[in-house]
């Protein structure tokens, strides 16, 4: 039982520092309640294939938090893609893993996109706006 509960403790600590590697932390200003990070897997792909879209979204106040989570993607040439989007409840201290995929079209811009995932602020209606991460995915 002891050597079970050792290899627990550090496949987590594994995993804690895995996931401290590959999640960008948001620019996220001192009043936010939320904490949004963003990864993409593969980081390179040829144009028409997918990459996965990872997101962590955490509250980080002592009280409920009612949100919309946007996931969006521009590329070199100026065009936008919506990904999708999360409504999400989070108690206070919660947070949660969301996966999206970002498929890129054969006769795609290559080059850098750059593919964002942004939080409404306050209880989630529309009109303020949230923290936003972003990763970039490169298009060959």
């Amino acid at each position: 039982m002891k050597n079970y509960k050792s290899k627990s403790v550090m496949a987590l600590a594994c995993l804690a520092a895995c996931l401290t590697l590959v999640l960008v932390p948001a620019p996220v200003g001192a009043q936010s309640s939320t904490n949004l990070y963003i990864s993409l897997n593969p980081t390179t792909v040829l144009a028409g294939e997918w990459a996965r879209v990872t997101a962590v979204v955490m509250n980080n106040s002592t009280s409920g938090l009612k949100t919309t989570v946007t996931f969006s993607a521009t590329d070199p040439c100026g065009t936008k893609m919506s990904l999708g989007y999360n409504r999400l409840s989070l108690a206070p201290g919660e947070q949660v893993l969301i996966t999206t995929s970002y498929p890129t079209s054969p006769d795609a811009c290559r080059g850098t996109h750059a593919v964002t995932v942004s939080g409404a602020g306050g209880k989630g209606k529309g009109g303020s706006t949230g923290p936003t991460a972003t990763a970039y995915l490169e298009v060959q």
